[in-house]
């Protein structure tokens, strides 16, 4: 991830290692994207792949990862969520706080895209598809959030 003067924060913080963020816990684990990044990716911008289960047992500690993120100066914050499996209403709530997070800040957001068909269908259901970003692709979810 490219470092730099945004003015969101020192360099420091916003040169990420994939050794300070990936994580597995329970049934979920969570890897820093790095690779493959599209060109002129923001600099305050992380993708997080997320696979596995979204659940009680592991939905704090991702908040706590995505509540790190942004006090760390990342502004945006894009979720793969196509290899999820399962989310339940913990999980749901980690989603929750962090778009209220951004909204209290005034700035950034978070995007979910190419979410799972169960994922898809939750976020549907209890219409929170129409208050955070769900998007099919990486680029759409750029589009979304940046422009």
């Amino acid at each position: 991830m490219k470092t730099g003067g945004n003015g969101m924060g020192s360099e420091d913080s916003l040169n990420l290692d994939a050794k300070e963020v990936d994580f597995s816990i329970n049934e979920l684990d969570v890897a820093l994207q790095k690779e493959d990044l599209p060109e002129n990716f923001p600099e305050n911008a992380v993708i997080l792949k997320i696979s596995g289960e979204i659940n009680l047992y592991s939905a704090y500690a991702l908040k706590e990862k995505f509540f790190d993120l942004i006090d760390r100066g990342f502004i945006f914050i894009f979720v793969n969520m196509e290899k999820t499996r399962y989310i339940d209403s913990s999980g749901l709530a980690v989603f929750v706080n962090t778009h209220t997070k951004f909204v209290e800040k005034g700035k950034g957001g978070m995007a979910i895209f190419s979410p799972s068909s169960h994922v898809k269908k939750i976020l549907e259901l209890t219409k929170l598809k129409s208050t955070i970003r769900v998007v099919d692709s990486l680029a759409e979810s750029i589009k979304i959030l940046l422009n």
